[in-house]
C-alpha cells in the first residue's frame, strides 16, 4: 500500500511538472519575424500569454481557454487584422513545444525555448 501511494504521488508530481514546463519565453523555429511568446502560469488565473515583436513594435493578446495533461489551449484575436485563432500547445520536451493553430490560420509549428542572459 505504501508503494502504491508513493507511486501515485510521483505520477502526480510528474504530471504537474510537465504542465508547468511550458512556462517561459518561446519563439517559432522557422518564423521569419521576431515575435516572441511569453507563457506564465498564475495559480488563480491559469495561463497568461503575451505575444510581442520588437521589430513590429506590437503586442498581441492571447487568452487561456483550458488545459489537461496533454495540452494547453488558448485563443488569439488580433484586432489589427481581424484574425481569430485557437492555439493548442503540446509539450515535447523542456526546450520544444508543438503549437497548432486553427481558425483564420491553420497549421502547426515548433516553438523553441529562449533564455534571457
Amino acid at each position: 500500500m505504501k508503494k502504491t501511494i508513493i507511486a501515485i504521488a510521483m505520477l502526480f508530481s510528474v504530471a504537474i511538472y510537465g504542465q508547468n514546463n511550458i512556462t517561459g519565453i518561446w519563439q517559432e523555429d522557422s518564423y521569419e519575424d521576431d515575435y516572441y511568446t511569453v507563457i506564465l502560469k498564475n495559480n488563480k488565473k491559469g495561463y497568461i500569454f503575451t505575444n510581442f515583436s520588437f521589430g513590429a513594435q506590437n503586442i498581441v493578446t492571447e487568452n487561456f481557454v483550458e488545459e489537461n495533461n496533454n495540452y494547453v489551449k488558448s485563443i488569439i484575436h488580433n484586432p489589427d487584422n481581424g484574425w481569430r485563432v485557437y492555439v493548442t500547445y503540446e509539450y515535447i520536451n523542456d526546450n520544444n513545444l508543438l503549437v497548432t493553430y486553427e481558425g483564420d490560420y491553420n497549421g502547426s509549428v515548433y516553438f523553441t525555448r529562449k533564455e534571457i542572459n
